[in-house]
Parts: structure tokens; C-alpha cells; sequence
């Protein structure tokens, strides 16, 4: 994880040098001065022969300075991690999103290599390959490993650079970050290029780490890779299309194409460490990705790393390690993964093991210990919404879009025929499972009412219904947050409207589950937590609510008329055995 104190100096220094860039400076001209500076302080025989073009009047500048001191101060991994995080700080914010600039922190990178190697991948023998290798996160602490492992078999200097050389390679788009890469390589390998004056030549590539260059035909032992989280874009959809094809859908995160590119670039029963956002474990556009992994690949071990902000800089997505064995999977045979969970203290608990449908659907991945025996219960029971009586639609009035007139208070006089209705915010639903439709007003700007045609109009709700906060993220008590709407209020308004971050749940006729119950169901702590499994994104989609494993509802409501607890009823429907 990142120390927050180091994080907290690092944005000290960047503030100065940001000053620089505004003053003209450009970012790769001060990156490579600040390595020229570097070098020069502790590693002289790399020093080039020149300082960088255009550099003289950095060379002595005091924020420069102070921060090359900074960094010598600091663990060379940690070092070299706030330098490639400095230059994407640096450049243009339209190019740090389109590159998707965020890089592995070194704990993480560790913890990638440890999952690879724990599973029998080989830091001596094998050759391993990042093909989005930005700034080296993952190629200076293979370096370090290989040079610790070889220096144990006494191999000589120049041999222990000339094995790593070819063992180890990457490729990035952005050359800037390959320059720094190699810079930063050849200081971690420093004591054996000073001994033996030979000066490796990395296998560092540069170009399109999804296109079919050279490097896919090589087929590596090893294929470790943060890739750049972030859609793409429509243009990009079709240039990619003829190659990912088979596990595109809707408009693609591109991490999930370098998934598919990892496993081409690792030979047949090698190992592919993955750090990457959560959501192709549950997300319906990631259907085909999952169906893909099944049959190509053997999931071993998932890391859960639910903290993101101690972790990660500007990056608002849960994220997970995963490690893969290429291998074609026999049809029905049973996949299961290790799952480990990262702790509030830096520690992983191994919390037992996740088993995978092949069918595309959601993967449930256990969040504590105690959720891998609820999931398999929830897995037999397996009960949906449907079989509750209910349906699931996303708000229909977007306020950006929406052009009908709205108002704070239901006004005097309505103009016309038109109907004037309650405009429901998730504000509105509130946290301890109550509505109350305008319970947020003093503290937002949003109207409460709106003006439609008439009750029978698009996205119209006429009868009573459960609610649910649409966008709610792990850190969250609960990532359901449900209100029931009742049917006198329903009937008092004639109807109301949702706005687009509400989910409502409307009863079928055959429904036999009141929406104050239903209500309670969601908000049990049993149903939130086989949720969490299966929803690894920020928001509650339609996807996953369709396929919540809920407990059999007949036992719920039998239960429930018993008097028994809610949270306790739901278990026990479930299957939850309390002897």
C-alpha cells in the first residue's frame, strides 16, 4: 500500500514542479533531469556524457534538487514509483486518461510477483513478459529477484545481466515511460553493471501492447500486467474487433482486452498475474471475457483488494489480483479459486475458495471468511427477483437531458391538462431503509416535482414499488440500500417519476412478497453480503439484481409471520443450518 505520509510529501513536491510545466517546462525534459540528477548523485557510472537537451535551467533549481533529494532518501522500488507517478502527474490530463496513467505501487507489484511464484512460476528459469510495462513497476523488482537468485548460484556479473536480459522484457505505448524504464532498470542492476562495465540491453518495445507486433509471436513463460483501465472508444471498438472479437461486448473496457492479449502472449501452461478493477468478475459486459477464461484458462487465486484509496493515486475502482494457468479447461469440470482479502492492516486472510459458473454469469467471490459457506447455501437456494414477483427498471428522467419543467414545491396552479407528479431522488431513500421523498432538499438543488403528459407517459410509476440507491460503493455499510413505496402515497400523487441513479422494483401481479418486506430482504445483512460477491462495479445494475441468489421466499415469509428476526429469517431460508 501507499504510506499515507509519503503520499502526502510526494503531493508537496509535485506542486512545485507543476509550476515548471506551467511555466514552459515540458514534462519529459524535467523526468529526464530529474533522472540525469539522480544518477549523477548516486549511481555515476550511468551518468551520459551530456545533461538532457534543454535541461540547464532545471539543473540547478531548488525544487528540482529537493525532489531528487526526496527520492534518494527513499527505497529505490519506492523511489522509482514516484518518479513514473510524477511524469503522469505532469502531462496533460487528456493524456493521462487516454493512457490511463496509474501505476502498481510496489506492495502490489510484490504481491502480483508472490501470487505468480507461489503458484510455480520461476524468477531464474522462466522468462516473463509485461506488456503494458509503463514505469517498470513490475520489471525493477523481477530485476531485483533475478539478481538476488542468480547472485546465490555465484554467477558472474556480466552473466547475471545477460540472463536477465533475456528473461525479462516489456512494451508500452508512451516512449517517455520506456526511456525512464530502462534508466531505472540499469540503476536497480547498478552494482553488477559497475562490476563487470557491461550495460544491458533491455527487450523493451515500443507500441500498441494489443496489437499483433512481434512480440505476440513470442510465446513467455510468465505475463504479468496492470493494464490502462478505461472504455474505449468507438473508433477503437471497431480497430480492435477482428482480434478481441470473441470477448467483446457492448462498449469494452480495454483491460479487459489486454486479458485476452495476456493469455495469447503466455505459451501453453504458463502463468498470467493480473492487477486489474473488479468489475470483469461481475459486470454483464464482461460475460464473454469470463466464458473465455473458463475454457482457456485455470483460475487459481483472486486477491481482494477492497482498500483502493490507500492503495492506488486517482483511481476510483476496487481492484484484484489474479493469477491464471493457460490451459484449455475440459467441458463440467468444476472451477473453483483460492480467495485472499487484503486487510485494514496490510495483511491478507485467506477466506476460502470461490467456485466460477462457465456460463458466463456473475462470479461470487467471498468478501470474509464467513461468506464462502453463505454463497454455496445461496447458490443451491437460488432464487431470483422473478421468483419474488418483481421487476427491475433504472429511473427514467435523466436531469441533464430531461427538458419537462420541474419545481421544488407542487405548484398552485397546474398549467393545462398536463399532470404534475413527485420527482424521486436517491437522496429519497435513506440509509435506515425508509423513504421519504424530499428528505434532502435543504441540502441539494434538486426539484421535486416534475410535469408529465400524462400518467400512462414513459417511465410513469403507478403503483407501489421498492426503491434502490443506484450508485453504492463497497466502502458503504450496506451496497443495497432499499425504501418501500406505499400505496397510499402511490395513490394520494397518482404516480411518481424516478431519476436515472434509482432503481424500482414493481410487483407482478402473482406477487406474493409486500414491498415493505421485500424491502427488508434487501436491506438484510445476509442478502447484502451475497451481493457484494457478485457486484463488483459502483453501481447496482440491472445485471446483477436479476442475478441476486435470494433465499426461498416462501421460507422468508413464513419466518417472518413467525416473528423472527429478519437478518436471522433470511439465513435460515437460505438453508443456514444453526446447529
Amino acid at each position: 500500500m501507499v504510506i499515507p505520509m509519503a503520499r502526502l510529501k510526494f503531493y508537496r513536491r509535485v506542486q512545485a514542479l507543476e509550476l515548471l510545466i506551467k511555466k514552459g517546462q515540458t514534462p519529459s525534459c524535467l523526468i529526464r533531469t530529474l533522472t540525469y540528477l539522480w544518477q549523477r548523485n548516486s549511481y555515476p557510472s550511468l551518468l551520459p556524457e551530456r545533461a538532457p537537451w534543454a535541461s540547464s535551467s532545471l539543473l540547478s533549481n531548488p525544487s528540482v534538487n529537493e525532489f531528487v533529494g526526496w527520492l534518494g532518501q527513499q527505497p529505490f522500488e519506492e523511489a522509482a514509483y514516484w518518479l513514473a507517478t510524477l511524469y503522469s502527474r505532469l502531462v496533460d490530463r487528456s493524456i493521462r486518461s487516454e493512457r490511463a496513467m496509474f501505476f502498481t505501487p510496489p506492495l502490489l507489484a510484490e504481491r502480483v510477483i508472490d501470487g505468480l511464484q507461489g503458484n510455480g512460476a520461476s524468477i531464474v528459469d522462466h522468462k516473463w513478459h509485461d506488456p503494458a510495462c509503463g514505469g517498470s513497476a513490475f520489471l525493477v523488482p523481477l530485476a531485483l529477484r533475478m539478481k538476488y537468485e542468480l547472485g546465490k548460484r555465484k554467477l558472474p556479473a556480466k552473466e547475471q545481466l545477460k540472463h536477465i536480459e533475456r528473461n525479462l522484457s516489456g512494451n508500452d505505448l508512451d516512449e517517455e515511460l520506456l526511456k525512464l524504464s530502462n534508466s531505472l532498470l540499469k540503476m536497480a542492476l547498478y552494482p553488477l553493471i559497475k562490476a563487470s562495465g557491461y550495460v544491458p540491453n533491455f527487450k523493451l518495445s515500443n507500441g500498441d501492447g494489443l496489437g499483433p507486433g512481434g512480440s505476440v509471436a513470442r510465446k513467455h513463460d510468465v505475463v504479468i500486467c496492470n493494464p490502462p483501465y478505461r472504455k474505449l472508444r468507438s473508433e477503437e471498438v471497431e480497430r480492435y474487433r477482428d482480434r478481441y472479437d470473441d470477448i467483446m461486448e457492448g462498449q469494452p473496457n480495454i483491460y479487459g482486452l489486454f486479458i485476452r492479449q495476456a493469455l495469447r502472449l503466455c505459451r501453453t501452461g504458463g502463468l498470467v498475474g493480473l492487477l486489474t478493477p473488479t468489475s470483469f468478475l461481475s459486470g454483464r459486459s464482461f460475460s464473454k471475457l469470463r466464458k473465455h477464461l473458463i475454457s482457456e484458462a485455470s483460475i487459481l487465486q483472486f486477491d481482494m483488494l477492497g482498500n483502493r484509496t490507500s492503495m492506488f493515486i486517482d483511481v476510483l475502482q476496487e481492484t484484484t489480483i489474479s493469477v491464471l494457468k493457460t490451459q484449455r479447461v475440459p467441458e463440467g469440470t468444476e472451477r473453483n479459486a483460492k480467495v485472499n482479502v487484503l486487510t485494514d492492516d496490510g495483511t491478507f486472510n485467506d477466506v476460502g475458495r470461490c467456485w466460477l459458473p462457465s456460463n458466463g454469469d456473475p462470479w461470487p467471490i467471498p468478501r470474509a471468511e464467513s461468506d464462502a459457506s453463505l454463497l454455496r447455501l445461496a447458490e443451491k437456494a437460488n432464487f431470483s427477483l422473478l421468483d419474488y414477483g418483481y421487476v427491475a427498471k433504472v429511473g427514467h428522467l435523466v436531469p441533464f437531458r430531461d427538458t419537462r419543467r420541474r419545481f421544488k414545491e407542487y405548484p398552485k396552479s397546474t398549467p393545462g391538462t398536463k399532470a404534475i407528479v413527485p420527482l424521486v431522488w436517491a437522496t429519497d431513500v435513506a440509509p435506515n431503509g425508509e423513504f421519504k421523498h424530499g428528505r434532502d432538499l435543504k441540502n441539494k438543488q434538486n426539484e421535486a416535482y416534475v410535469e408529465i403528459g400524462s400518467l400512462k407517459g414513459q417511465g410513469v410509476v403507478c403503483q407501489a414499488a421498492v426503491l434502490l440507491q443506484r450508485l453504492t460503493s463497497s466502502d458503504q455499510r450496506s451496497r443495497l440500500v432499499a425504501a418501500p413505496v406505499l400505496a397510499n402515497w402511490v395513490k394520494k400523487h397518482g404516480g411518481f417519476v424516478c431519476e436515472n441513479h434509482v432503481i424500482s422494483l414493481l410487483q407482478k401481479e402473482d406477487s406474493l412478497v409486500p414491498v415493505e418486506t421485500m424491502a427488508k430482504i434487501l436491506n438484510s445483512q445476509p442478502v447484502d453480503r451475497v451481493f457484494r460477491s457478485i457486484s463488483s462495479a459502483n453501481n447496482v445494475g440491472i445485471s446483477e439484481l436479476n442475478k441476486l441468489m435470494l433465499p426461498s421466499p416462501a421460507e422468508v415469509l413464513r419466518l417472518f409471520a413467525a416473528g423472527t428476526e429478519i437478518d436471522r429469517a433470511v439465513l435460515l431460508a437460505y438453508g443456514w443450518d444453526e446447529a
